[in-house]
């Protein structure tokens, strides 16, 4: 996938010493979340990602050139018993996900623009009990979404649902079987 990266990240990733970050932000129902792998807080386009450290994981995150659906998998370990209810009763499947790679300077900020590596929606959030739970996030490419059966109808009723004051399906049932003749007799 061809990605466009700002001169100043790129002139940072070919620095002698490399500092990258990954940001992931989660577009939850109850509000967005903003994590990165570093252990402080990271600020970027006015928005502050909440440091993890060494209590969060990223998987692989893959590319292809064939047309499927790839899965990247955000796993946070160490949390507290209290936290579990929230994410249990969050709505969070079909939502958006966004994952960026960064690199930042001495102080700690990020240099240049932060390169979108992947984008998708949450699917799965598994959860694993202990004296800490560990939440592992599946987030699918829109691709996975490919093969999903459309429950969609070509009705009057469909239409309606959809906009109520279209009227264009309205005689669609009574043409279903109509014979009709075209051009001379």
């Amino acid at each position: 996938m061809a990605r466009d990266i700002a001169s100043l990240t790129l002139a940072a990733g070919k620095a002698g010493v490399v500092r990258p970050v990954l940001l992931a932000r989660l577009d939850f129902a109850s509000g967005v979340v903003r994590a990165t792998s570093a252990p402080f807080d990271v600020s970027y386009n006015s928005e502050t990602y909440l440091g993890v450290g060494t209590l969060g994981h990223v998987s692989a995150v893959p590319e292809g050139a064939e047309l499927q659906g790839y899965a990247v998998q955000l796993t946070l370990s160490g949390v507290p018993p209290e936290m579990i209810a929230l994410t249990l009763h969050d709505a969070y499947q079909g939502r958006d996900a966004r994952l960026y790679l960064g690199v930042l300077d001495e102080q700690h900020q990020l240099i240049g623009q932060p390169v979108l590596l992947f984008r998708g929606r949450m699917d799965t959030l598994d959860l694993q009990l202990g004296r800490t739970a560990t939440l592992t996030l599946t987030i699918q490419s829109r691709l996975s979404d490919w093969e999903r059966p459309r429950l969609l109808r070509y009705t009057h009723e469909q239409q309606k649902a959809d906009h109520p004051d279209d009227k264009g399906f309205e005689f669609i049932a009574q043409m279903a079987e109509k014979t009709i003749i075209w051009g001379r007799v």
